[in-house]
């Protein structure tokens, strides 16, 4: 007798979920009691049942997932662009490649001081362009390896029916492609997210920011407000990925993969 679906797959994460903060609260409980740099889940969870909290925690949250947003689709839009490009003029793959292999493997902490440095202060310019940097080279890799993955019959079929090269890859390699294109999507959702923060955090964007408030929690040694916004961020982080993914399967219900009759 088998176990139902949604037994299988929440089952083993509840668990998993359990198992984490009963290890949490134990750390808690015996180190770093002194300085309560590990607080109990408790003094964290509380802050989720406050209106006051609440609303300090939109109004930093707001600002930075609409950085996170305009990154996430400048930084996604130039990846897609740059791979289709690469397709039709295969000469410029290897500075492509060069590129997004450079936007990869710069420190972005020394990126957006830079950044903050020629932006004027205040400015949101800074994170915007973190966030779209987090995703580039990701976008671009997984967006090649899938407009390349197209079968070479199928685009013969698309020439001997007089389709062009852009007939091919607007017809062919980009069906094909899509898959892995939300694959690379649903990395680079939190990733956005995670460098708008990170471009706050150096001193970009506004006076409301996730950053902002985590920069405060940890000058005033308020170990719970710091973790409250870091598990807070990660939600977002992890919404960010399970919109995309549902886009994903909505938009490739035929890479689902899924076996018939399972119950």
């Amino acid at each position: 007798m088998t176990s139902p679906t949604w037994v299988r797959r929440w089952g083993g994460g509840s668990v998993g979920l359990v198992v984490i903060v009963l290890l949490w609260w134990l750390a808690s409980e015996t180190l770093y009691t002194q300085d309560r740099a590990i607080p109990t889940p408790w003094s964290v969870v509380r802050h989720y049942g406050s209106g006051a909290d609440w609303r300090t925690l939109w109004a930093n949250f707001a600002p930075t997932t609409a950085e996170a947003l305009w990154g996430f689709l400048w930084g996604d839009l130039l990846a897609l662009v740059a791979a289709a490009v690469v397709l039709l003029v295969p000469r410029i793959g290897g500075v492509v490649d060069q590129v997004a292999i450079v936007s990869y493997c710069l420190p972005p902490v020394a990126i957006g001081a830079i950044l903050v440095e020629a932006a004027p202060s205040g400015s949101h310019v800074p994170p915007i362009i973190l966030a779209a940097m987090a995703p580039f080279f990701t976008t671009v890799v997984g967006s090649l390896v899938g407009l390349r993955a197209a079968a070479p019959a199928t685009l013969d079929v698309v020439t001997a029916y007089g389709g062009s090269y852009l007939t091919q890859l607007r017809k062919v390699r980009v069906i094909t492609a899509l898959p892995n294109i939300f694959a690379a999507l649903k990395i680079a959702a939190p990733a956005a997210f995670l460098g708008a923060v990170l471009g706050e955090f150096v001193g970009g964007g506004g006076d409301s920011s996730v950053g902002v408030a985590l920069i405060a929690a940890q000058s005033h040694l308020q170990s719970d407000v710091l973790w409250w916004l870091a598990l807070s961020s990660g939600a977002v982080a992890g919404i960010g990925y399970l919109v995309v993914a549902g886009i994903g399967r909505v938009a490739t219900p035929w890479s689902t993969g899924s076996a018939g009759g399972e119950s």
